[in-house]
């Protein structure tokens, strides 16, 4: 008679599946498996190395319910897991379902070789869960997850911090699964055994087993439990680890339908054992503001909760709300601590609860009195776990509070280095992050970090041991040595990201170093190494603010070397230019840092500074000076013999010949930089501390000139190209120069409104988002210039006042002279005259003084339409200055503005009965451009000479008084 599918086992090799005991045996020793992971496994070696598609197996296992893929994805692991060495039998057919490999033999279940349990005469254990509830907030979803696993493994613990709520997690867990126990449910309450030897009595305590002292051990409880189906539940294991594992590996183990739920703040560390890490309460973002997005975080739901379960009329308004929300990331979303601040400010107020939370153990103390004695203060809860620690342990853990942004293991290595070996740190490293009091850090892999509560509590232990100056000491060492083989130079791209991980920790290591009793030397040396990390992050303020501090403490008494100070003057300069600071302290700075690199005859750190104090004078609108010093470069960076070196330099002439309003001469300069990038030859090392992209900035100035020769279609092509190279780099300092030097003004000089206002849109965007102060003054010019050709002149003009004094108060004028000629062209347009005139009246003194004169021939039209407007029947004062405008462009061999004056003067003469002068007047000059070209000066042109009878007024769509306008 053959046996029923109930009866049967399944052989292969040293595996065993016993149906009628539901147990997975290997070599005659079971092995962990939960109730729904087994019969997964029976369906599967039933079917004889058939496919059994996922409906198929859900239809079996699942009979009934509806569940998602990822539910039978987390049993199929856990058979895998059972599998062991093994696993690999049970295979996934992508998209279908899965087999199990090998030849299953069908049998007969023989139990006389395996290890054998009693039956005993009760059926059934009762349950002993506590009566009363209380709601768990923020735990839904969590709860539905940890059933299903429950359902996979045969052992499951919840391991979290002290407080983080494993108990009462348990404890609403058991209730929703224990139907699938037939309602037998044991807790075990470990919590206040003081000898882990008592926890084999306290289990068959209540379990009511009828043992003898003899019997009174792990294997007799399971001998005693036997086939009845249980759910025992293990809680506050830690302090009788070892106890209560073998508990419950003599559990698993001969008694096939008991399933082990445990609570710790480490893991059992048994075979079958699932490791669930309970994670805080959501916390909100810092930059959340809204009331219903705040009360969506569950740590914001159970702080009002518990304030309003003391406080019933406690309301909580929107600037409540975002200091509860302040508590909760301070708490990081740890129940308990919530608790405890929720109860303190029902009788104190949320305000005084935030601003005392850096004294947190003496606020928050004074729990419910129905709780565990630790769990009765917050500092209770942290000495039960500490006092659990190895005084290795203990150690490790409170050198670590001094790094408030994380820490690596090399990090802690080096916290460690005279007192334990590398293997001593990763092993007791890791017994910390078991037992709940260092965590990974999820936002970057390889770091770990420890609550701040945690934090507090050992830096308080830090201190009572002395070693709080010896430990600031040590890592503010550890972050010196991290960045010393930069030298001055930026991280590479893969290090940033890493790097950037570290700006905590080197704040607190400054802070402590320049403070009393730190170490100042070690502060500035610091300081000067993380120089670059804070140039690649974009953090110009922060950057140059730390580099005075750090200057602010040479002395007699404390000074450093000639190179260090060299370095932190020029990088305070480089900082400065990308500030809104002063243009003459950048300046100052520069100049000591210039003089210290010469009489070092240190020739790199020369081209850092002379490279800075070119920038300095490009962005102060001296471009004469400006191209004296590109050329003070070029003939270092030949000395150096580095060809990278001579590409930069080439640009800096370039850039500064094209701002000079030498076209041709700058178009020489930039392509031939642009040949050596073409060569292969890379931007080397000033490239990476100046944070640039070399090709990006040639390409971009290069664009410029193009479009000023009157290549229009190249100029806009080759815009686009260094855009996109910026872009494909993710450079984003890169992006920004591309757009500001190149994508945005091109748009707006050939009138492609749409292009311009995304081009600004997304520069405004990157320099908001990266805080980037000295660019705002940028985008507010750029975004008045379209604003004013949109023909929105009065909100042009706002922006561009705006943005006009915000740059000369901090004496920058680089291409001033071209947005106040805008703004002029917006004053005339709202009829301002005298104000539109001193407008141009400045552009043109700041242009001559500074040699700002590619844009002069413009400046000279707009002030001729300026004085029109005023005085139209007197043409002989602007046809002077258009005469006046034609030669200067011509000279710089401009062809954009020498057809946009020559279009101005011609309107002039098609309005007073000089046709053909006027045609003959724009015709050369616009025959220069191609015909798929168009711009307003192009199309007034073109309609010129078309129509013999035009007049002035027939420029459709145009203003008036800026119908050539850029």
């Amino acid at each position: 008679m053959s046996s029923s599918p109930a009866d049967r086992t399944y052989a292969f090799g040293d595996w065993l599946i016993d149906c009628q005991r539901r147990e997975l045996r290997h070599d005659n020793v079971t092995v962990p498996v939960g109730s729904r992971a087994f019969e997964i496994l029976k369906k599967l070696a039933g079917s004889a190395g058939r496919l059994v598609t996922k409906d198929e197996l859900i239809g079996s296992v699942w009979s009934g319910l509806a569940i998602e893929d990822n539910t039978l994805q987390v049993h199929i692991s856990a058979v895998r897991k059972a599998l062991g060495k093994d696993r690999d039998l049970l295979k996934t057919v992508s998209g279908r379902g899965y087999t199990l490999a090998g030849s299953w033999r069908s049998g007969h279940p023989d139990h006389s070789a395996a290890a054998t349990v009693s039956t005993p005469a009760d059926s059934n254990f009762s349950s002993n869960l506590p009566n009363t509830r209380a709601p768990l907030i923020g735990r839904e979803d969590y709860l539905r997850e940890l059933a299903g696993l429950l359902s996979a493994y045969r052992a499951v613990t919840l391991v979290g911090p002290g407080g983080i709520g494993k108990t009462k997690l348990a404890i609403e867990l058991a209730r929703c699964v224990a139907s699938s126990f037939d309602d037998s449910v044991a807790l075990i309450e470990l919590a206040t055994l003081q000898d882990p030897a008592l926890a084999t009595s306290a289990t068959a305590r209540t379990l009511r087993l009828a043992l003898n002292d003899k019997d009174v051990s792990a294997a007799g409880i399971a001998q005693a439990i036997g086939t009845r189906r249980l759910l025992l539940i293990l809680d506050n294991c830690e302090h009788v680890i070892d106890a209560a594992a073998q508990i419950a590996s003599a559990v698993l183990r001969y008694c096939p339908n008991v399933t082990v739920l445990a609570t710790s703040r480490e893991g059992l560390r048994i075979d079958g054992e699932y490791v669930a890490t309970i994670p805080p309460l959501s916390v909100p973002r810092p930059d959340i503001r809204d009331p219903d997005l705040l009360l969506r975080e569950s740590a914001v739901q159970l702080f009002v909760a518990r304030t309003r379960a003391s406080r019933a009329g406690f309301v909580p308004g929107a600037e409540d709300l975002s200091k509860i929300a302040a508590v909760c990331r301070r708490l990081d979303g740890i129940p308990l601590a919530l608790e405890f601040a929720a109860a303190r400010a029902a009788n104190l107020g949320v305000d005084t609860v935030l601003l005392r939370l850096d004294r947190r153990f003496e606020l928050l103390s004074s729990g419910r009195r129905d709780q565990l004695p630790r769990h009765q203060t917050l500092r209770a809860t942290l000495d039960w776990s500490y006092d659990l620690l190895s005084p290795e342990e203990q150690r490790l853990l409170c050198w670590l509070a001094v790094a408030p942004a994380g820490f690596t293991l090399d990090a802690a290595i080096a916290m460690m280095d005279d007192v334990l070996s590398r293997a001593d740190v990763i092993e007791i490293l890791f017994n910390l992050v078991g037992k709940s009091l260092v965590s990974l850090d999820p936002s970057f892999e390889g770091r770990w970090r420890l609550l701040e509560t945690t934090r507090a509590y050992a830096l308080e232990k830090l201190a009572e041991a002395g070693f709080v100056e010896q430990a600031a000491r040590r890592h503010a060492g550890f972050l010196r040595q991290l960045v010393a083989p930069l030298d001055g130079t930026s991280p590479a791209s893969d290090e940033i990201s890493r790097l950037a991980q570290e700006i905590g920790n080197v704040h607190a290591a400054l802070d402590w170093a320049f403070a009393p009793g730190g170490d100042a030397a070690l502060g500035i040396e610091l300081t000067a190494g993380f120089v670059p990390v804070w140039m690649q992050l974009l953090s110009f303020v922060e950057c140059s603010t730390r580099i005075e501090h750090a200057l602010a403490h040479l002395s007699p008494e404390l000074p450093c070397g000639p190179r260090l100070k060299a370095q932190l003057h020029v990088a305070l300069g480089f900082a400065l230019l990308n500030t809104t600071g002063s243009a003459d302290r950048m300046k100052a700075a520069l100049n000591i840092g210039l003089v210290l690199a010469e009489e070092l005859s240190d020739l790199e750190l020369q081209l850092k500074a002379v490279w800075t104090l070119w920038s300095y004078n490009l962005n102060s609108g001296q471009y004469d000076a400006a191209k004296d010093v590109g050329e003070r470069y070029l003939a270092i960076a030949l000395r150096t013999e580095n060809p990278a070196n001579e590409t930069v330099g080439r640009r800096l002439i370039g850039a500064a010949t094209h701002f000079y309003g030498a076209q041709e001469d700058a178009r020489r300069e930039l392509t031939l930089s642009l040949d050596h990038s073409a060569h292969g030859l890379t931007d080397g090392p000033n490239q990476m501390w100046f944070l640039l992209n070399q090709s990006v900035l040639a390409k971009a100035m290069l664009a410029r000139v193009l479009l000023l020769q009157g290549k229009v279609a190249p100029s806009r092509s080759l815009a686009a190209e260094c855009l996109q190279d910026a872009q494909r780099e993710k450079d984003k300092l890169a992006i920004a120069y591309a757009l500001r030097n190149a994508v945005c003004p091109i748009a707006l000089m050939t009138h492609d409104l749409a292009g311009a206002d995304q081009a600004i849109s997304s520069l405004l965007e990157l320099v908001t988002r990266e805080g980037i102060a000295f660019w705002t003054s940028w985008t507010s010019c750029l975004k008045g210039q379209l604003l004013v050709l949109q023909g929105r002149h009065h909100e042009g003009v706002a922006l561009l006042r705006g943005g006009l004094k915000a740059r000369a108060e901090n004496g920058w004028l680089m291409r001033n002279p071209e947005f106040l000629g805008t703004l002029a062209e917006g004053l005339l347009a709202t009829g301002e005259t005298a104000q539109a005139l001193a407008a141009v009246e400045n552009a043109l003194n700041i242009s001559r003084q500074g040699k700002q004169l590619w844009c002069l021939a413009d400046l000279l039209r707009i002030k001729g339409e300026i004085l029109l407007a005023d005085a139209p029947l007197d043409l002989s004062r602007s046809e002077l200055l258009f005469a006046e405008g034609l030669s200067v462009a011509r000279e710089q061999q401009c062809r954009f503005y020498e057809l946009k004056v020559a279009a101005a003067w011609a309107r002039i003469m098609a309005g007073s009965d000089r046709q053909q002068t006027a045609r003959d007047l724009i015709g050369p000059v616009s025959a220069l451009f191609d015909r798929e070209i168009d711009l307003p000066a192009l199309a007034f042109a073109r309609g010129l000479i078309a129509s013999p009878g035009i007049s002035v007024t027939t420029c459709a769509g145009d203003q008036p008084a800026s119908c050539t306008c850029h």
